[in-house]
């Protein structure tokens, strides 16, 4: 129960000048509630109702025992305090505390320890942008009929030191894959190794001095993962709704670009700068405008396709944008957190399917020196790995984590403690295992 209790009191302290104000609220309004309790004595009605609020407590404990997704993880911002507390206390008690004391899980705890500083920050400016439910098999670049990527096409055909490959994302669900992302976890059940947050790239960013920054088109209520993305390491973090945006709605990744070009990039603080994308997720373009529907809007396959050459225009945006600064200080990383299985009679993720879990990834930096040496270790690859994305910023920040190869890698499913099942992927032999 005591694990990593010195990292865990670490963060404690860091926090608790914030926890200050609702502590003392909280224990003035449980005194009050409690005064009450002792004026007004119990009558029938009181205990059937205190019957009725231990049922319900009993209830969502034992829901959360056996649930298959990750409700209750963390709070909703749009729930009520009592809601919000309903939930996570009921995946806490229901399933941390049995599952991480009891050690009821199938599947061995991944835990590594935290990299070791080894030179200052490779490269400068970080630009990392993340999808969302990209596949590639709807990608010209990667052999669709329709020219959906002329960008990618033209880099990966004129520039031949980018990388531009297929890639296994590290889960099928945004809840699990993006915490998997950002906390380099490369196997399931890594959730241990998030909470201690020694490996999250948010705290390694801010360790060796970047400024970190979250820029995201998706709308706030739909982020409730962002306390185990690296919450408290973010310097700035930004919703659609600075922009006047309801909590529940999105906004065109377009924007992204706007925030990007706000960021001094030639300021002596290195910058780790995260964009992310509303991109394909569904219902499919609906914040494209007229002219970003270059294929129509007929079927469903013509209005994913719109989503992902928009991405391919942001991206060109972003390439052209960080060219025109004349520097080499700068690497730009672009993959999705899942991808999408699309058709025109149905449209949907988090199956154990190739087009839920490959999508596609650009590394590129005009630093000739850190890209060719990038280049040349994963040209060694057919298909990359999340883990390997994760691994190689972790390595141009400074530290001596290197990066992973792509001999095997892990597909998670809808827990991130991999009791859902998971997938084990040998590029060596081929083999894929289906571990449930």
């Amino acid at each position: 129960m005591f694990i990593e209790l010195d990292e865990v009191s670490a963060a404690g302290n860091s926090m608790l000048a914030k926890l200050f104000i609702p502590t003392i609220w909280g224990i003035i309004e449980s005194l009050l509630f409690a005064s009450i309790a002792f004026v007004i004595k119990p009558k029938k009605g009181y205990r059937l109702v205190d019957t009725v609020f231990i049922l319900l407590l009993v209830f969502i404990c034992v829901r959360s025992f056996y649930t298959t997704q990750q409700h209750g993880i963390s709070p909703n911002p749009d729930y009520s305090r009592l809601k919000a507390n309903y939930f996570t206390l009921g995946h806490f008690i229901g399933r941390i505390i049995p599952y991480y004391c009891i050690d009821l899980s199938d599947v061995p705890t991944y835990s590594i320890d935290e990299p070791n500083v080894e030179s200052p920050p490779k490269i400068k400016n970080i630009i990392f942008v993340v999808g969302e439910s990209q596949n590639i098999n709807n990608m010209g670049v990667f052999g669709y009929h329709r020219d959906t990527t002329p960008f990618l096409s033209y880099l990966d055909q004129y520039n031949t030191q980018a990388v531009i490959k297929p890639t296994i994302s590290g889960a099928v669900m945004t809840a699990i894959s993006l915490p998997t992302l950002f906390n380099a976890i490369e196997k399931p059940n890594g959730s241990l190794q998030i909470s201690k947050g020694t490996t999250n790239l948010f705290y390694l960013a801010k360790k060796q001095g970047y400024n970190t920054q979250f820029y995201s088109a998706q709308a706030e209520n739909q982020m409730m993962i962002m306390n185990i993305i690296g919450l408290r390491w973010i310097d700035k973090l930004v919703f659609p709704t600075e922009l006047g945006y309801k909590k529940s709605d999105n906004m065109p990744d377009s924007y992204l670009i706007n925030y990007l070009k706000e960021v001094n990039l030639n300021s002596s603080q290195p910058n780790f700068i995260i964009l992310h994308q509303r991109g394909s997720h569904v219902p499919y373009g609906t914040l494209l405008n007229d002219d970003d529907r270059v294929f129509g809007t007929e079927t469903i396959i013509d209005k994913y396709d719109n989503t992902i050459h928009k991405t391919d225009q942001i991206l060109q945006s972003i390439y052209d944008y960080l060219n025109s600064t004349g520097k080499n200080d700068w690497i730009l990383v672009f993959t999705s957190d899942h991808g999408q299985n699309v058709s025109n009679e149905t449209f949907n993720h988090g199956q154990f399917t190739a087009s839920s879990y490959t999508v596609p990834t650009l590394i590129y930096s005009p630093n000739y020196h850190i890209q060719s040496n990038i280049k040349e270790q994963l040209d060694k690859c057919n298909v990359l790995y999340h883990q390997q994305i994760s691994t190689l910023l972790i390595s141009l920040m400074g530290y001596d984590r290197p990066m992973s190869d792509c001999k095997i890698g892990y597909v998670n499913g809808n827990l991130l403690t991999g009791d859902s099942g998971y997938l084990e992927i040998n590029q060596q032999t081929g083999e894929i295992k289906n571990i449930q």
